[in-house]
């Protein structure tokens, strides 16, 4: 049988063409000499071969799995997850087309996020009974480089808050500083979602769930008791936050005020733990890894202010 290309990845990072209904059904048994068919996919190393016991992925299979999240993830993660797999479209479901479909890739750290989106698919196909092996098994999880990330400190806040053109935008960066709340749960918040008294706010976080968190200092409460919310959208936030970055000169963007948040608290003395339930991390290494910009200088100083609080001793 005349070997067909189930997608055609040459241009590296682009869309692979969908295999077709026809390319998936079994061929007839005038065609066949024995009972294994090869379909050969190009990679841009070599010819690979796989059976026709080997499936590819495809749209059918991408709008099943895509409806079985429809209940436990926010639309933003069925949106991630949409936009990066069916870039995978086409390639077998196999370890061997998983390797293949991760070398193409040239988005370096990127390739975790791509792998974390095929492991959670592969998974659930292979519970599913949809493969009769899990491939993901078999393949070695992409090395990231592990940069320092920017974290907006107490100083470049106050910078950024006199650049400021209105007291909406002020408030938006206390309530991200202070909080350490996501850019979709502050885009979300409402003025009735505060409890002045606690010192609380309740958010839709991440994995489309409600959790507690800090309401922010006394500019946010000002501002929501004459408004009902930030009256900004998330990438509206997002366009004051570059544009307050060109005039200020300061790198910003919604994440690196989180990472200030958590940077500022472990400075504060708050341990590792504590931070990652005030700002709803779901793991502590994420904490760890955003307060890797604390310096010995900054450790010390803790080290110090702690000690003489348990000792009674002054230092000089």
């Amino acid at each position: 049988m005349a070997a067909r290309r189930a997608h055609n990845p040459k241009v590296v990072g682009s869309n692979p063409t969908p295999a077709t209904t026809s390319q998936l059904q079994k061929p007839s048994k005038t065609t066949l000499k024995s009972s294994l068919v090869e379909h050969k996919v190009f990679t841009t190393s070599s010819f690979k071969v796989f059976t026709n016991s080997q499936k590819v992925f495809t749209r059918e299979l991408l709008t099943t799995f895509l409806k079985s999240r429809a209940n436990g993830l926010s639309p933003r993660t069925i949106t991630d997850y949409e936009w990066r797999l069916q870039r995978f479209i086409g390639y077998p479901l196999t370890s061997q087309g998983v390797k293949d479909f991760l070398d193409n890739l040239t988005c370096n750290n990127g390739k975790w996020n791509y792998f974390k989106c095929i492991r959670a698919l592969v998974n659930w196909l292979f519970r599913n009974n949809y493969i009769p092996e899990n491939p993901i098994t078999f393949v070695e999880t992409p090395r990231r480089q592990k940069k320092i990330l920017p974290a907006i400190s107490f100083e470049q806040l106050q910078a950024l808050l006199g650049h400021c053109h209105n007291d909406r935008d002020k408030a938006i960066l206390n309530f991200l500083w202070h909080s350490g709340c996501r850019l979709s749960e502050a885009a979300s918040v409402k003025a009735s979602d505060f409890n002045w008294i606690e010192g609380t706010v309740i958010v839709l976080g991440k994995g489309n769930k409600f959790r507690k968190a800090l309401s922010g200092n006394g500019f946010v409460k000002d501002w929501f008791t004459s408004h009902d919310s930030f009256e900004l959208d998330a990438s509206g936030i997002q366009m004051m936050l570059k544009r307050l970055g060109k005039e200020s000169g300061i790198h910003c963007n919604p994440h690196s005020f989180r990472r200030g948040f958590a940077v500022h608290q472990v400075k504060s003395g708050l341990s590792t733990r504590v931070v990652q339930s005030l700002g709803g991390w779901e793991q502590i290494s994420m904490v760890e890894r955003y307060t890797k910009s604390l310096s010995f200088d900054d450790a010390l100083k803790l080290w110090k202010t702690t000690s003489c609080e348990q000792t009674g001793v002054t230092t000089r």
